[in-house]
């Protein structure tokens, strides 16, 4: 992929004698979204496995990430999503969870994350509350996620494995591609939602500047590395922890291998996991010596 994100990948400033190393933080608040960057390392990992998992237990490469993406948002933009539009995510698995997310932004959207457990009524509210006009998902989620819809302003459901009432996400595919819109630090990059102190859900907006610090942070505490095999349960809580912890590990050049609960140790030790994604108060990793960051659920 050509254009700005490439040469910002070729180019790093931290490779200037005498200046600090460029922090993610940096980058983004130079007019480079999260999803640019990702895409722009794409053309230097090539074949090596980004994502392994999802519904039919797909692997993409970097290469095959960056082709789906981009052919993803102009699917998505074909369907009407405009800029700074707001779509929903609800997803059982972190492959479906990276490609929903980077293909929105891809398009210019911004993805808000359906927090798992919510109940047909509260999902539907927030879809209402945030204006979204489309809802990413999958089974076994999609079925709430239609009845969701039908309460709400959602008039596209896409899914992605076989949902009567949903459009597949591969006929997205189908119309060409998209160069990755571009962004300002301001502009919001994700769009989860907590519970307020009355218990009602209200927004807690995420903007590109806040997600770069956020993923500046991770690579001090979190220490992935392009070697590492990530194993990753579902997607927990609000959705802000997970979303940072599964960029930063794509923008490492890890590979993310998506797992459930039940089959987590398995999964781990079929793929000689090295670190572990997991939810709070669930001891998945417990059987296997990887290294594990939690989220709270």
């Amino acid at each position: 992929m050509a254009g700005p994100a490439g040469g910002a990948m070729a180019r790093p400033e931290s490779s200037l004698r005498g200046t600090r190393p460029m922090t993610t933080a940096d980058t983004l608040a130079g007019g480079l979204t999260v999803t640019q960057l990702l895409l722009g390392s794409a053309p230097v990992r090539g074949d090596r496995r980004a994502l392994i998992g999802g519904p039919d237990d797909h692997a993409y490469s970097y290469a095959d990430l960056a082709a789906t993406i981009q052919a993803a948002a102009a699917g998505l933009t074909w369907r009407g999503l405009h800029p700074r539009d707001v779509v929903g995510v609800q997803v059982p698995d972190a492959t479906c969870y990276a490609l929903a997310t980077h293909s929105i932004r891809a398009a210019g959207g911004i993805p808000s994350p359906i927090a798992p457990g919510l109940s047909v009524p509260e999902i539907a509210g927030q879809l209402a509350d945030c204006g979204a006009r489309m809802l990413l998902t999958s089974p076994p989620l999609a079925a709430a996620g239609l009845a969701a819809a039908d309460r709400s302003w959602v008039r596209q459901v896409i899914s992605f494995a076989e949902a009567p009432g949903a459009i597949l996400f591969d006929s997205l595919l189908q119309s060409g591609s998209l160069r990755p819109a571009g962004g300002r630090p301001g502009d919001e990059a994700l769009l989860p939602y907590i519970r307020g102190l009355d218990g009602a859900l209200i927004p807690d907006a995420l903007t590109q500047q806040e997600l770069a610090v956020e993923l500046s942070a991770m690579a001090v505490t979190a220490h992935i590395a392009e070697h590492d095999i990530v194993v990753t349960a579902p997607p927990a809580g609000t959705g802000r922890a997970f979303t940072a912890l599964l960029d930063h590990a794509l923008l490492s050049g890890a590979t993310v291998v998506s797992a459930t609960l039940e089959g987590f140790a398995a999964t781990a030790v079929a793929c000689h996991g090295t670190v572990a994604i997991v939810p709070c108060r669930h001891d998945l990793a417990a059987a296997t010596s990887l290294r594990v960051l939690a989220i709270a659920s």
